[in-house]
């Protein structure tokens, strides 16, 4: 399996996206929020080259939501930095981690679906092609859904029952490596809500 995640500057198809992060995991073999966090695919965008070339968009009510974020969360995705790719190199990149997994029919989770349909934006600016996608569309599943299904909720979150993981400890929220970790903590280990 995979989770996926993308931060942007909006929430359209043609947002501006500040960096992407996927973890294959195995539910199997009871990874640690550390082992998933090291396994973790990481791309950073230029976003300055996204709105001048590409024509993608920015939402000004989530530049002053990315203000208000902690400065590991900006750093790790707002900050423009020397690292910073291109849309075609970065998700050249990404497809070449996934087909480099071997795993071509497994679930791909994300929080919603601004995720997959930033994605699919992303790869065909980049390839010129929409049916050329990293993931079909038929593997997405929600991991809201599937936490609050498993463990009686209603917002999308659970407690995490592992020794090794504190959500307020170890998360940086809207680092998109550690939302993947979180997301796939929860799908795990999460306690249901109790009655």
């Amino acid at each position: 399996m995979f989770m996926f995640d993308v931060e942007t500057l909006g929430v359209a198809s043609d947002s501006v996206v500040l960096s992407m992060a996927c973890i294959q995991f195995d539910p199997t073999t009871n990874p640690t929020y550390k082992e998933l966090k090291e396994s973790a695919f990481f791309v950073k965008f230029d976003a300055k080259d996204q709105v001048n070339r590409l024509n993608r968009k920015i939402d000004k009510s989530t530049v002053t939501w990315w203000g208000k974020q902690c400065l590991n969360a900006k750093t790790k995705s707002l900050i423009p930095s020397e690292s910073d790719v291109t849309v075609e190199d970065g998700i050249a990149e990404f497809g070449r981690w996934v087909k480099s997994k071997n795993d071509k029919k497994s679930y791909v989770w994300a929080r919603g679906n601004l995720d997959e349909i930033v994605l699919r934006s992303l790869e065909y600016q980049a390839t010129g092609d929409k049916d050329n996608t990293v993931f079909a569309y038929n593997r997405w599943r929600d991991v809201r859904t599937a936490v609050d299904f498993l463990t009686g909720n209603f917002n999308g979150y659970c407690q995490v029952d592992h020794p090794d993981f504190n959500f307020d400890i170890d998360v940086t929220k809207h680092n998109p490596i550690d939302d993947c970790a979180s997301d796939i903590m929860m799908l795990l280990y999460g306690k249901s809500k109790s009655p």
